[in-house]
């Protein structure tokens, strides 16, 4: 029998200290400043994961590095 064959699950080296684009809305930085009930509305139902911080969340515009589960 053959093996399934696995989507690699890789993302480009991310630039932690480098601002960037839309990250006020990140689970991170929302965390950041203690928004946990927004956090947790926007964590139902996640399909991504962030590929730095291992936060979960449904839209993958709410992490810097998201990768689908």
């Amino acid at each position: 029998m053959a093996k399934a064959v696995k989507k690699k699950r890789v993302v480009a080296e991310h630039a932690l200290f480098k601002t960037h684009s839309g990250h006020t809305k990140h689970l991170c930085q929302l965390v950041s400043q203690r928004k946990m009930d927004q956090v947790a509305d926007l964590s139902k139902a996640a399909k991504y994961l962030c590929h730095i911080c291992g936060r979960a969340a449904a839209k993958a515009t709410n992490l810097c590095e998201p990768v689908e589960i």
